[in-house]
């Protein structure tokens, strides 16, 4: 009888390591199961098979499309040393220092998810495309080391302080909408923006943005503004000058409190100097 109750746990033991051998499990390099399914289905080898993903087989990864994949934990992701573009928007990510030292990064989007500490992000020196909205960010200064950003789109956080991106003198396209912004000072400078979106923030003051050089499209819609003479007096000068920026700029206003003088007298002059203004009265 013993030997018979000894012998059942043997075949038990040999069953069990043989089914465990055939199940699906997360490799040894990327413990997150939903982010391994992303990564085998790009590794046109592994795609269709159990085997482990070896760190070659991560150095073969150039583009990953990993959004909505309920995907919780990067780590793994510093083997992809290729990586050049990593979609992982709309998942659960709160830590991305894996992503740190993928050295040449050069799109990220990382749109709904749980981040609130960006740190890591200032390494990845070779990122061009950054899409961050809708986490919890507060703190943006670890961006601008940032130098060869063009786009940065970083709508629906809590940020105040945008001082940090005046240091990314190469941003042609910039979404700051639904944060708490009210000072635009630091913007100034930025004088490579062609769109810049601040709808829903907290401005009151458009004077820092009254000679927007290169603007083509500025988004302003929901804010705090009742007065935009200083934005009138530079559209006229400029619309009597070089004509750089007045002929081409697209404004949008709606949902300010605009004063009666504003919503008449000022819209009217800034569509006379060739500003297309968009703006509709609340009813």
């Amino acid at each position: 009888m013993r030997f018979h109750f000894r012998f059942s746990l043997a075949i038990l033991s040999v069953c069990g390591g043989l089914f465990a051998s055939l199940t699906p499990s997360a490799s040894a390099g990327l413990p997150d199961k939903n982010l391994e399914a992303a990564v085998r289905a790009v590794i046109f080898e592994k795609k269709d098979t159990t085997a482990e993903i070896t760190d070659d087989d991560l150095k073969k990864v150039f583009v990953l499309d990993a959004k909505g994949k309920g995907i919780k934990d990067l780590s793994g992701m510093e083997k992809c040393t290729n990586l050049l573009e990593f979609n992982a928007a709309k998942n659960e990510i709160v830590d991305v220092s894996p992503l740190k030292d993928i050295k040449n990064l050069q799109s990220l989007t990382l749109s709904q998810n749980k981040i609130v500490d960006v740190t890591p992000l200032g390494n990845i020196v070779a990122l061009q495309y950054l899409e961050l909205s809708d986490n919890q960010i507060v703190n943006v200064a670890p961006l601008a080391t940032l130098s060869k950003l063009s786009a940065l789109y970083i709508a629906g956080n809590q940020i105040v302080d945008v001082a940090p991106l005046a240091k990314l003198e190469r941003l042609a396209s910039l979404g700051l909408a639904r944060n708490q912004i009210s000072d635009l000072k630091p913007l100034t400078n930025v004088g490579s923006l062609s769109l810049l979106n601040l709808s829903g923030n907290q401005v009151s003051d458009i004077a820092p943005l009254a000679k927007p050089l290169q603007l083509r499209m500025l988004i302003l819609d929901n804010n705090k503004l009742t007065d935009l003479a200083p934005f009138v007096a530079s559209a006229w000068a400029d619309a009597a000058g070089e004509k750089r920026f007045a002929p081409f700029l697209r404004l949008y206003l709606t949902g300010n409190p605009l004063s009666d003088s504003a919503k008449t007298t000022q819209i009217e002059a800034l569509k006379g100097a060739g500003v297309k203004v968009d703006f509709t009265p609340p009813k």
